[in-house]
């Protein structure tokens, strides 16, 4: 292989890896406000990005912590007990029937629920 041909290659390999470098930071932003489509196939408009979230399911707390957001969840259910970090979050209540008063003063922007 002449040095042109290995130079070419070096560089098409350098240019991959930056360009993947590159899309895989920018597939974490997200612009508001954002449109999103929920099971009942509503429309539910996120005017800003969410600082104070309610998890009213235990699988939906650990998909929360999964992401890094756990500083941001104001709220959860007796039922979240995992992550162990979750014991310092304040309950509120039951999963069925939902406390919405304790949830209605804790002044969500986000409340994520399971409807089963």
């Amino acid at each position: 292989m002449n040095i042109f041909k290995k130079y070419i290659l070096i560089f098409t390999f350098l240019s991959f890896t930056l360009n993947l470098f590159l899309l895989m930071g920018s597939a974490n932003t997200v612009n508001y406000p954002l449109t999103v489509i929920d099971d009942t196939e509503t429309a539910v408009n996120i005017p800003q990005e969410p600082q104070r979230i309610i998890s009213t399911a235990p699988s939906n707390t650990e998909i929360l912590f999964d992401l890094g957001l756990q500083e941001k969840i104001i709220g959860i259910t007796n039922y979240c007990n995992f992550p162990e970090e979750t014991k310092n979050i304040e309950k509120i209540g039951e999963i069925s029937p939902l406390n919405f008063e304790k949830i209605i003063s804790l002044n969500p922007d986000l409340i994520l629920a399971y409807a089963g």
